[in-house]
């Protein structure tokens, strides 16, 4: 093969459009700190980049969407303490009222400062996000979770359905809670309907802890002929009387009598007070039968519940007695939904706490898949400097290498 002065020329020109184009790829890692730009370069480094991508964004999103769910348990959380902070100030005022000493105008002046928390606790309830959702109405968020009828009842218009949020690979958290479970589903106090033979003059509950005790032992949700939830007083000649339950055999038939307290009237008030229940009787002589029916558990919301309350302070029809009973009546009401809503509040701190927990964890992976894409995708600056210079180097030799070609010729030989 001849060699001539045109091919040395070409082969200089060669090396130095490869050197200047290693030194912008160079350069270009350098600035980037990318190893690689397209997937023809690295075709298994671009596919590893492109999946921990993805796994990065995704825990991006969690921590996001987890953050959205924390705001709004926040809310819930705030509006739940708000309303046990109101309840406990009614409850308080029960406290004071249910001795029966207060006159009429004490009472009216509960009975308005009553009305006027349930107010606060209705607006409350219809409490609405930055969004304008009511956040207590479950799917139902564009409707008031609660609305008050033209003859005073207020109506739950949530469903019972909740929301719940992805805070991480097959972890979702509740971020919302019905109205209908809260407050419309909330129980009311035990309760017990009695006649007596012959009959009383009044039957009310005075201690709801000793009373709740024996519903909890002796009342039976179940449904059958050997169910009975039916107890008897039965009071005799000598001013001595007994708390008892019959028993009753698979037909419904009695079949013995189980005594669950003994006691004497109290002659001086002519009174029987006996398990948390007390009984006016219209005689200190009285003899006979007192039956009494532990009733079905009730609910309703405490808002209903509050109308009813001032309704019966202020009805002076009512006797003293029965006004007390009923005082009492409410404030275990009352006490019930400030239990009702203290639980709701620690279920949400509990969903908080998990999404905190969540959302570090999501972090940490995020961290991880990020070092493993730098370890994949990047260039240790280091090393991309290096072959810059490296590259720059070949390039100026080259430059060189064809600058002296350019003085010679073959005739240089001859």
């Amino acid at each position: 093969m001849r060699i001539s002065t045109t091919m040395q020329f070409t082969s200089s020109l060669k090396y130095i459009q490869n050197a200047n184009s290693k030194v912008d790829e160079n350069a270009q890692k350098y600035n980037t700190g990318e190893k690689f730009q397209t997937a023809g370069e690295d075709p298994s480094g671009m596919a590893s980049k492109v999946k921990y991508e993805g796994a990065i964004s995704a825990y991006t999103q969690f921590n996001k969407d987890g953050g959205l769910a924390n705001n709004t348990l926040s809310e819930e959380e705030t509006a739940l303490e708000s309303m046990w902070s109101a309840l406990s100030s009614i409850h308080s005022r029960l406290i004071q009222c249910v001795d029966g000493s207060n006159d009429q105008n004490s009472l009216d002046a509960l009975a308005a400062e009553i009305e006027q928390m349930r107010d606060h606790l209705y607006n409350l309830m219809n409490t609405q996000n930055t969004e304008g959702e009511y956040i207590f109405s479950g799917a139902r968020s564009d409707v008031p979770t609660f609305s008050l009828t033209s003859d005073g009842h207020y109506t739950c218009q949530a469903d019972g359905s909740v929301r719940e949020v992805l805070v991480a690979p097959g972890v979702t958290v509740q971020v919302s809670d019905s109205g209908l479970d809260i407050f419309e589903n909330c129980r009311k106090s035990n309760s017990m309907t009695v006649a007596g033979t012959p009959a009383v003059t009044a039957a009310v509950i005075s201690n709801y802890g000793d009373f709740d005790d024996l519903y909890e032992n002796y009342y039976s949700s179940s449904i059958g002929p050997t169910v009975n939830n039916h107890l008897r007083v039965e009071v005799l000649a000598d001013g001595t009387f007994s708390l008892v339950k019959d028993r009753l055999d698979a037909t419904g038939a009695v079949t013995g009598t189980d005594v669950i307290e003994t006691g004497e009237i109290d002659k001086m008030n002519s009174t029987i007070n006996v398990k948390g229940m007390e009984f006016y009787l219209p005689s200190s002589n009285y003899v006979g039968n007192i039956d009494v029916e532990l009733n079905a558990p009730k609910t309703d919301n405490i808002l209903n519940v509050l109308t009813n309350l001032a309704n019966d302070i202020q009805n002076e029809s009512l006797s003293k007695t029965e006004k007390t009973a009923r005082i009492a009546a409410g404030q275990k009401d009352v006490q019930i939904a400030m239990n009702r809503y203290d639980s709701y509040r620690g279920q949400i701190g509990a969903r908080q706490n998990t999404i905190q927990t969540v959302m570090t964890s999501n972090t940490s992976l995020s961290d991880i898949k990020t070092e493993s894409k730098a370890n994949v995708s990047e260039m240790d600056a280091f090393e991309a400097a290096s072959n810059l210079v490296q590259s720059q180097n070949q390039l100026t030799v080259s430059r060189q290498i064809y600058s002296m070609l350019q003085k010679q010729s073959l005739f240089d030989y001859i």
